[in-house]
């Protein structure tokens, strides 16, 4: 059933770009225990942001303090926020909304993570040069509250769940969250049992929200599909760049569309290894690389068995009542 196993040993030190400061843990706050296989993982939970206790002294900020500062930071008309679940392309859309936003297809000077909300301090993202294109896997209720009441633009972008499944397991490992050990047949049926309301892991509990976000009408939002994207890279970007209102160039879209293909992005992450949040070349080429895994449509058909993809498809039909949109699995 495919290669399902990754080596993401990043075990190097890490030397943070940002050191951050973490209270103690206290009564008042909420611990869950995570169980993907393996060893579960215990986790701060923050509304519905989870975040690894294991992770919280390396590079991410402590997100009692940070989230509030994210929903309380200002934005302007002109700013852009690409709104994905985790392997549904957001590194992708990032660096073709950036070209689309300098009218240049160059690829950003730093690594997609420089503008993450989940990432960053408030005053270092609003301290970005123009065009602001920042990037986040939170809820609707993560993000800043002033994106409703300014002209400012959300993406949002999905990637049917199958693909995003066997893109999630490698990044779950790279990042330390579940043990590199864990196969993929264990991952799955652990996944499927998943019940915690977590922006981070859930893809269902994601994306619920965001439907439910969209059935109350918000203007200035903008939905794509990373199928889609795949199939016409150029129809897609010429759609994308008439919402965004930066003007018709057929030539400029088609040398965005070449740029940004798969291997392009890669070897160009792979430049910008010097950028990340951690003075570690191999670490960094690490993570590039099960970041940048396939960016195929319909690799999930070398992972699901014919069992476990009627379990699913169950489940998917049990959650998603209600949603008519259609995923393409294949092309």
């Amino acid at each position: 059933m495919g290669d399902r196993t990754l080596n993401c040993n990043t075990s190097s030190e890490w030397k943070p770009e940002f050191k951050y400061d973490f209270d103690p843990i206290s009564s008042d706050d909420e611990i869950v225990t995570v169980d993907l296989g393996g060893t579960p993982i215990q986790c701060l939970k923050n509304g519905d942001a989870l975040q690894p206790l294991v992770q919280m002294a390396r590079v991410v900020p402590d997100y009692r303090k940070h989230i509030p500062s994210i929903r309380n930071m200002e934005m302007d008309d002109d700013d852009v926020i690409i709104c994905a679940f985790a392997k549904s392309g957001t590194h992708w859309l990032w660096e073709i909304t950036s070209m689309l936003g300098s009218g240049k297809a160059d690829y950003h000077g730093k690594e997609k993570n420089s503008t993450m909300l989940e990432l960053i301090p408030a005053e270092v993202l609003r301290s970005t040069p123009k065009p602001r294109i920042y990037n986040t896997h939170f809820t609707p209720q993560g993000l800043p509250m002033h994106v409703f009441d300014r002209k400012c633009k959300i993406l949002f972008l999905q990637r049917n769940p199958k693909d995003v499944l066997v893109s999630y397991l490698p990044y779950l490992q790279g990042h330390k969250l579940i043990d590199s050990e864990i196969k993929w047949d264990e991952f799955i049926c652990k996944y499927m049992e998943l019940e915690v309301e977590s922006s981070l892991l859930n893809w269902f509990y994601y994306t619920i929200q965001w439907f439910e976000f969209l059935k109350e009408g918000h203007g200035n939002i903008y939905c794509l599909a990373y199928e889609d994207l795949k199939d016409d890279p150029v129809r897609e970007i010429t759609k994308l760049a008439k919402f965004l209102e930066v003007g018709e160039n057929s030539d400029l879209f088609k040398d965005i569309a070449e740029k940004c293909s798969f291997q392009n992005l890669k070897q160009a992450a792979l430049s910008k290894i010097d950028t990340f949040a951690i003075n570690n070349k191999e670490a960094a080429k690490k993570f590039t690389n099960f970041t940048y895994r396939k960016g195929e449509v319909g690799d999930w058909k070398n992972y699901f068995t014919v069992a476990v993809n009627e379990k699913f498809d169950a489940l998917y039909a049990k959650k998603m009542k209600g949603i008519d949109f259609k995923y393409r699995y294949s092309l």
